[in-house]
Protein backbone atom coordinates (compact mmCIF):
# COMPACT_ATOMS: atom_id res chain seq x y z
CA UNK A 1 0.00 0.00 0.00
CA UNK A 2 1.69 3.34 -1.23
CA UNK A 3 2.37 5.58 2.03
CA UNK A 4 2.36 9.45 1.04
CA UNK A 5 5.62 10.94 1.73
CA UNK A 6 5.90 13.48 4.75
CA UNK A 7 5.63 16.97 2.54
CA UNK A 8 2.78 15.85 0.65
CA UNK A 9 0.68 14.21 3.09
CA UNK A 10 1.41 17.74 5.34
CA UNK A 11 0.10 20.05 2.33
CA UNK A 12 -3.11 17.85 2.04
CA UNK A 13 -3.70 18.16 5.71
CA UNK A 14 -6.48 20.67 6.74
CA UNK A 15 -4.77 21.63 9.70
CA UNK A 16 -1.41 22.78 8.08
CA UNK A 17 -3.74 24.70 5.31
CA UNK A 18 -2.22 27.87 5.97
CA UNK A 19 1.47 27.08 6.10
CA UNK A 20 3.74 27.91 2.57
CA UNK A 21 6.04 25.20 1.50
CA UNK A 22 8.98 26.23 2.85
CA UNK A 23 7.47 25.91 6.46
CA UNK A 24 5.96 22.57 5.85
CA UNK A 25 9.73 21.05 4.41
CA UNK A 26 11.02 22.26 7.57
CA UNK A 27 8.73 20.20 9.42
CA UNK A 28 8.38 16.73 7.41
CA UNK A 29 12.43 16.66 7.16
CA UNK A 30 12.27 15.13 10.74
CA UNK A 31 8.63 13.33 9.78
CA UNK A 32 9.19 9.21 10.99
CA UNK A 33 6.70 6.47 9.78
CA UNK A 34 5.14 4.41 11.97
CA UNK A 35 3.37 1.31 11.51
CA UNK A 36 0.22 0.02 14.12
CA UNK A 37 -1.90 -3.09 13.69
CA UNK A 38 -5.25 -3.10 14.44
CA UNK A 39 -5.79 -2.79 18.41
CA UNK A 40 -2.72 -1.39 18.34
CA UNK A 41 -2.56 1.79 21.11
CA UNK A 42 -0.66 4.69 19.46
CA UNK A 43 -0.47 6.16 22.61
CA UNK A 44 -2.35 6.02 26.11
CA UNK A 45 -3.56 8.74 28.33
CA UNK A 46 -0.91 10.29 30.59
CA UNK A 47 1.28 9.57 28.30
CA UNK A 48 4.02 12.30 26.72
CA UNK A 49 1.92 14.55 24.43
CA UNK A 50 5.88 15.31 22.59
CA UNK A 51 4.64 14.03 19.39
CA UNK A 52 2.03 14.79 16.45
CA UNK A 53 0.74 12.55 14.49
CA UNK A 54 -1.22 12.28 11.39
CA UNK A 55 -3.01 9.53 9.91
CA UNK A 56 -1.20 8.69 6.13
CA UNK A 57 -3.27 4.83 5.93
CA UNK A 58 -5.98 3.76 8.18
CA UNK A 59 -7.97 4.99 10.99
CA UNK A 60 -7.15 5.76 14.66
CA UNK A 61 -10.29 5.39 17.43
CA UNK A 62 -9.78 8.24 20.28
CA UNK A 63 -11.18 7.68 23.27
CA UNK A 64 -11.88 8.11 27.15
CA UNK A 65 -12.36 5.33 30.11
CA UNK A 66 -14.65 5.89 32.42
CA UNK A 67 -15.92 4.60 36.00
CA UNK A 68 -16.02 0.44 35.63
CA UNK A 69 -13.81 0.48 32.95
CA UNK A 70 -16.25 1.59 30.42
CA UNK A 71 -14.75 2.85 27.14
CA UNK A 72 -16.41 6.47 25.60
CA UNK A 73 -15.05 6.98 21.82
CA UNK A 74 -14.82 10.77 21.26
CA UNK A 75 -14.13 9.85 17.67
CA UNK A 76 -12.07 8.31 14.95
CA UNK A 77 -9.65 9.53 13.21
CA UNK A 78 -8.65 8.91 9.23
CA UNK A 79 -6.14 9.89 6.59
CA UNK A 80 -5.14 13.67 6.65
CA UNK A 81 -6.45 13.95 10.53
CA UNK A 82 -4.04 14.78 13.22
CA UNK A 83 -4.39 12.89 16.30
CA UNK A 84 -5.78 14.89 19.62
CA UNK A 85 -4.33 18.14 18.44
CA UNK A 86 -5.55 20.12 21.40
CA UNK A 87 -3.45 18.09 23.70
CA UNK A 88 -0.24 18.69 21.77
CA UNK A 89 -0.50 22.05 20.01
CA UNK A 90 -1.94 23.47 23.52
CA UNK A 91 1.06 23.05 25.50
CA UNK A 92 -0.27 20.08 27.17
CA UNK A 93 2.80 18.21 28.56
CA UNK A 94 0.59 14.92 28.89
CA UNK A 95 -2.40 12.97 26.51
CA UNK A 96 -6.25 13.41 27.53
CA UNK A 97 -7.21 10.19 25.75
CA UNK A 98 -6.38 7.03 24.48
CA UNK A 99 -5.55 6.19 20.81
CA UNK A 100 -5.71 3.02 19.32
CA UNK A 101 -4.98 1.72 15.64
CA UNK A 102 -8.34 -0.04 13.85
CA UNK A 103 -6.64 -0.94 10.89
CA UNK A 104 -4.19 -3.40 9.67
CA UNK A 105 -2.57 -1.51 8.65
CA UNK A 106 -2.18 2.01 10.03
CA UNK A 107 0.05 3.81 9.48
CA UNK A 108 0.76 7.57 10.83
CA UNK A 109 3.61 10.01 10.20
CA UNK A 110 4.95 11.47 13.78
CA UNK A 111 6.56 15.19 14.30
CA UNK A 112 8.18 16.54 17.35
CA UNK A 113 5.80 18.36 18.95
CA UNK A 114 8.40 21.26 19.94
CA UNK A 115 9.09 21.65 15.95
CA UNK A 116 5.37 22.35 15.36
CA UNK A 117 4.69 24.55 18.04
CA UNK A 118 7.49 26.89 16.86
CA UNK A 119 6.13 26.49 13.71
CA UNK A 120 2.67 27.36 14.56
CA UNK A 121 3.97 30.90 16.93
CA UNK A 122 6.33 31.96 14.25
CA UNK A 123 3.95 31.42 11.20
CA UNK A 124 0.48 34.15 11.74
CA UNK A 125 -1.46 32.10 8.63
CA UNK A 126 -0.50 29.17 9.79
CA UNK A 127 -1.76 30.04 13.70
CA UNK A 128 -4.35 31.33 11.97
CA UNK A 129 -5.91 27.77 10.49
CA UNK A 130 -5.02 26.29 13.47
CA UNK A 131 -7.28 28.00 15.66
CA UNK A 132 -10.18 27.73 13.12
CA UNK A 133 -9.25 23.88 12.76
CA UNK A 134 -9.10 23.33 16.51
CA UNK A 135 -12.76 25.11 16.67
CA UNK A 136 -14.19 23.10 14.34
CA UNK A 137 -13.16 20.39 16.56
CA UNK A 138 -14.21 21.29 19.27
CA UNK A 139 -17.99 22.56 17.56
CA UNK A 140 -17.78 19.11 16.24
CA UNK A 141 -17.43 17.46 19.54
CA UNK A 142 -20.12 19.12 21.15
CA UNK A 143 -22.46 18.16 18.15
CA UNK A 144 -21.54 14.33 19.22
CA UNK A 145 -22.32 15.29 22.96
CA UNK A 146 -25.23 16.82 22.37
CA UNK A 147 -26.26 13.75 19.73
CA UNK A 148 -25.67 10.95 22.47
CA UNK A 149 -28.29 13.06 24.57
CA UNK A 150 -30.77 14.02 22.61
CA UNK A 151 -31.17 11.93 19.63
CA UNK A 152 -31.80 8.01 18.96
CA UNK A 153 -29.07 5.39 17.84
CA UNK A 154 -30.80 5.65 14.08
CA UNK A 155 -30.50 9.19 13.71
CA UNK A 156 -27.00 8.94 14.93
CA UNK A 157 -25.81 6.50 12.21
CA UNK A 158 -27.38 8.78 9.69
CA UNK A 159 -25.76 11.56 10.55
CA UNK A 160 -22.01 9.67 10.81
CA UNK A 161 -22.98 8.22 7.27
CA UNK A 162 -23.59 11.55 6.02
CA UNK A 163 -20.38 12.54 7.03
CA UNK A 164 -18.90 10.42 4.48
CA UNK A 165 -21.17 10.68 1.73
CA UNK A 166 -21.16 10.22 -1.21
CA UNK A 167 -17.90 8.30 -1.61
CA UNK A 168 -17.68 4.37 -0.77
CA UNK A 169 -16.86 4.59 2.97
CA UNK A 170 -15.13 1.61 4.49
CA UNK A 171 -17.03 1.30 8.31
CA UNK A 172 -15.14 0.22 11.39
CA UNK A 173 -16.64 -3.01 12.79
CA UNK A 174 -19.71 -2.67 14.56
CA UNK A 175 -18.20 -2.73 18.34
CA UNK A 176 -16.15 0.32 16.98
CA UNK A 177 -19.21 2.05 15.47
CA UNK A 178 -21.46 1.07 18.35
CA UNK A 179 -18.51 3.04 20.56
CA UNK A 180 -18.59 5.41 18.91
CA UNK A 181 -22.50 5.86 18.59
CA UNK A 182 -23.01 5.35 22.31
CA UNK A 183 -24.68 2.13 21.59
CA UNK A 184 -23.93 -1.69 21.47
CA UNK A 185 -23.03 -3.76 18.24
CA UNK A 186 -26.38 -5.70 17.96
CA UNK A 187 -28.38 -2.21 17.38
CA UNK A 188 -25.63 -1.00 15.02
CA UNK A 189 -25.98 -3.88 13.12
CA UNK A 190 -30.24 -4.20 12.93
CA UNK A 191 -30.03 -0.23 12.14
CA UNK A 192 -27.71 -1.04 9.15
CA UNK A 193 -29.65 -3.93 8.04
CA UNK A 194 -32.93 -1.40 8.45
CA UNK A 195 -31.22 1.19 6.22
CA UNK A 196 -29.86 -0.84 3.64
CA UNK A 197 -34.06 -2.86 2.83
CA UNK A 198 -35.10 0.45 2.85
CA UNK A 199 -32.69 1.74 0.17
CA UNK A 200 -30.43 4.21 1.78
CA UNK A 201 -27.59 2.70 1.68
CA UNK A 202 -25.38 0.34 -0.34
CA UNK A 203 -23.42 -2.49 1.87
CA UNK A 204 -20.46 -4.72 0.05
CA UNK A 205 -18.96 -6.22 2.90
CA UNK A 206 -17.74 -3.81 5.38
CA UNK A 207 -17.50 -0.75 2.83
CA UNK A 208 -21.04 1.52 2.44
CA UNK A 209 -22.05 3.74 0.21
CA UNK A 210 -25.20 6.00 0.99
CA UNK A 211 -27.63 6.17 -1.83
CA UNK A 212 -30.37 7.78 -0.28
CA UNK A 213 -29.04 11.33 1.53
CA UNK A 214 -32.39 12.61 1.48
CA UNK A 215 -33.59 10.85 3.49
CA UNK A 216 -31.03 9.84 5.91
CA UNK A 217 -30.91 13.46 6.08
CA UNK A 218 -34.22 13.50 7.54
CA UNK A 219 -33.55 10.85 9.42
CA UNK A 220 -30.77 12.82 11.66
CA UNK A 221 -32.52 16.04 11.27
CA UNK A 222 -35.47 13.91 13.62
CA UNK A 223 -37.82 14.63 11.01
Amino acid sequence: MPIPDALSLLTRTPLFQGADRDTLAGLAGPAQVMTFGRGDAVFRAGDPADTLFIVAVGSVRIYRVGRGGREFTLGIDSSRQVLEPASVLGGETRHAAHAQALATPTVLLSFPADLVRHAVQHTPALAGAVIAHLARRDADTHRRLDALVFSGVGERLAAYLLEHAPAPHALPTNSDLAALLGTVPEIVSRKLGDFYRLGWIDLTRRTVTVTDERELQRLSEGL
